[in-house]
């Protein structure tokens, strides 16, 4: 992880040491809320006199905010536009008010970034589009991509990777293979995992290499969670890519036929984003000829076969520490 100098001068500015503006530029980027035990994890403090005093300065400060939850865990909610703009990050949404179950999976990963933080982290929507579709000539149409309509006016506006999850290369900035991850709090009914690796099934067709990394403060889950993501992502998509297009060749047909009934739910959904993974003109070429009989499966299979196509997918299942508190007992602002 490399921090600007210049954004952490503009924290000292601010009245805050080295160690308590770095801590500040992480926590701000990556989650938004942090307790006095994340801040004296990353400072290396015993519990005492001088982790009291760096979150009494943030609250006298007026740049955090105070809630008090079970167990007497206080959070400390950053708000102030002046903290964010010394990072600048002054229009990021870290900076509001949040639900409780946010705070939760934000305050889980902020505990995974301070534990790991040898990564090379994509920190914001920019950074992340640039790359997939600057440095790696991607489409945004493959982007996970939620739409929003303007409050004041009937536009609306295409955001990226909404969810914020950590996203990250390994080792040297330089290597284009990513790391994307999935935080769950606590233990969940999987039915979030699945959607989000579904809205990201477009992008993860378009990548050759890639790694997934689910983390969580609950272990019991991660035998099943590595069992879906074998069946939604690893196992289709470690096909050759003939198999792929083929498929897509098949359901096509099949739908432009109005062969519905014999169409699943997983069929649809895989046309959908298959559609927009082989959108590109050559394969509209290659549906045609092979619509007409022109082209065989077996010559498309020894063409992908020559240009290597065959994915490498990794998968991990990373575990933090509880937070040690799951339900609101009082609200205290400070």
């Amino acid at each position: 992880m490399n921090i600007e100098d210049s954004y952490l001068d503009a924290l000292k500015e601010l009245g805050y040491t080295e160690t308590e503006a770095h801590f500040l530029y992480i926590a701000a980027t990556h989650s938004g809320y942090f307790t006095a035990a994340q801040f004296r994890s990353f400072s290396r403090l015993p519990t005492g006199k001088r982790s009291f005093k760096f979150t009494q300065k943030v609250i006298a400060n007026k740049h955090a905010n105070l809630d008090v939850y079970a167990q007497n865990t206080r959070v400390y909610h950053l708000f102030s536009r002046k903290v964010y703009s010394a990072i600048g990050k002054g229009n990021i949404r870290n900076r509001r008010e949040h639900e409780f179950s946010f705070i939760e999976t934000r305050l889980t990963t902020l505990d995974y970034i301070l534990a790991n933080q040898g990564h090379d982290y994509f920190e914001t929507e920019d950074q992340k589009v640039r790359h997939f579709c600057g440095a790696l000539g991607l489409g945004k149409e493959c982007l996970p991509t939620r739409l929003y309509l303007g409050q004041r006016s009937p536009s609306i506006t295409a955001r990226y990777f909404v969810d914020k999850f950590p996203m990250f290369r390994s080792g040297a900035a330089s290597s284009s293979v990513v790391t994307f991850t999935y935080v769950a709090a606590d233990a969940e009914n999987l039915t979030g995992f699945v959607t989000h690796l579904q809205d990201y099934l477009p992008l993860f067709r378009q990548l050759k290499q890639f790694n997934f990394a689910f983390i969580s403060a609950c272990s019991d889950q991660f035998v099943q969670v590595r069992q879906v993501f074998s069946q939604l992502v690893q196992t289709p998509l470690r096909q050759p890519a003939a198999a792929e297009l083929l498929r897509y060749f098949r359901l096509r047909k099949a739908w432009e036929g109005k062969q519905f009934a014999g169409l699943k739910h997983e069929d649809v959904q895989f046309l959908h984003d298959a559609t927009k993974a082989f959108r590109a003109e050559r394969f509209q070429e290659l549906f045609r000829a092979w619509n007409a009989g022109t082209v065989t499966e077996s010559e498309l299979h020894a063409v992908f076969e020559a240009q290597g196509n065959t994915r490498e997918i990794g998968f991990d299942a990373y575990v933090v520490r509880p937070q040690g508190f799951l339900s609101r007992l009082t609200g205290v602002r400070g």
